[in-house]
Parts: structure tokens; C-alpha cells; sequence
């Protein structure tokens, strides 16, 4: 089980897990608060995946 860490100024200001979530349906909840904080912070958001510290891409 993956964890998603959404980051706005080297800041994590959210964290997602997949609690079994399918692959599309994590990827809908992450672009949702991505665009949501986006609005909020008017700031690129960047998504990592927290046990590697990868980049997460949309893929949907």
C-alpha cells in the first residue's frame, strides 16, 4: 500500500493512502486535492509517493 504525500513549498500539507484503492480511483482523489490546493495556494503542488520519494504522475 502506497502513501501519497502532496507537497506545496517543500511543505507536505496532505497525505493520501490508497487503503486498497484501485490505481484510476487514487488517481482521481489526487488530481482532485491537487487542483482543490492549487486554487487554495495559487502554487505548483507536487505529489511524491512518501516511501521513495518519487515523483507520482497522474495516469489515468
Amino acid at each position: 500500500m502506497n502513501t501519497y504525500n502532496i507537497i506545496v513549498n517543500n511543505e507536505v500539507i496532505d497525505t493520501v493512502e490508497e487503503h486498497g484503492r484501485c490505481k484510476d480511483t487514487i488517481a482521481h482523489i489526487l488530481m482532485d486535492r491537487v487542483y482543490s490546493l492549487t486554487m487554495e495556494f495559487k502554487q505548483a503542488v507536487d505529489v511524491r509517493i512518501a516511501q521513495t520519494g518519487e515523483a507520482y504522475y497522474y495516469s489515468v
